[in-house]
This record gives structure tokens, C-alpha cells and sequence, in this order.
């Protein structure tokens, strides 16, 4: 018969979940300051532009959040409001263009792509303090 030495496991399951619930935590903080770095960008961007620059109060973020069985998922959309009558409605000519013309503001991803580094450092300096 096999014989489990198991002193000490429930204890190390104890640390490992209040170190999760303390990464979780601060992982919105860090989400949430991405989101704002983004938006900034895209409004700088967009402010500058001589025939969009009205888009630029238009661009918000939201965060939303969900779990379910001991994973959770922290998530942020970032960009012009669409609603009718905003500015918004012209964003997707701002950064694409029509055959008129328009697509003179960089594209959105390269905002996000100049958050990544910082926001890749941020979670693994809290998942390194979190253990």
C-alpha cells in the first residue's frame, strides 16, 4: 500500500488562494490604468487632428469584470462612444478612411501595442509580490 505524506497541503492551498485574492485585487488597478493610458493616447491623437479633433471627447473606457469557478477575467473597452448624434460616429472614418478620404489618425491598435510592455510589467511585479 502507498502511503501520501500530505502535512502542510492544506495550508499551502490556504496561501496560494490568499495570494490570488490579493493579485486579483490589484489586477483591476492595473487594467484600469492601461485603459487610461490608452484613452489619453487616443485622444492626444485624435485632438491633433485638423478635421476629427471633436471625436476626442468622445473617447471613454470601460472595465468589466467576470468569474466563475476560481478564474476571473478583468477586461477593458477603450474608444470613441457611438451613440447617435456623438462625434463618435465619425471615428471609424478618422482611423480608417472612405474613398473620400479620411484615415489620417494612427490606428487605435498602436496605442494599445505601446500599453502592452508597461501593462506585462505591472502583472508580473504583482503576481511576483502576490507569491
Amino acid at each position: 500500500m502507498t502511503s501520501l505524506e500530505s502535512s502542510g497541503f492544506a495550508e499551502a492551498i490556504e496561501a496560494f488562494a490568499a495570494a490570488e485574492s490579493a493579485v486579483e485585487s490589484q489586477a483591476r488597478a492595473v487594467v484600469e490604468r492601461g485603459a487610461v493610458n490608452i484613452k489619453k493616447q487616443l485622444q492626444r491623437e485624435l485632438s491633433g487632428s485638423r478635421h476629427f479633433k471633436g471625436i476626442a471627447r468622445d473617447v471613454s473606457y470601460d472595465i468589466r469584470t467576470a468569474g466563475a469557478f476560481g478564474g476571473g477575467v478583468i477586461e477593458a473597452e477603450i474608444g470613441p462612444e457611438s451613440e447617435p448624434g456623438s462625434a463618435g460616429n465619425l471615428a471609424n472614418v478618422a482611423y480608417f478612411g472612405t474613398s473620400r478620404g479620411g484615415g489620417t489618425v494612427p490606428d487605435p491598435s498602436l496605442a494599445l501595442a505601446a500599453e502592452v510592455p508597461k501593462f506585462e510589467r505591472e502583472l508580473a511585479r504583482l503576481v511576483g509580490e502576490g507569491l
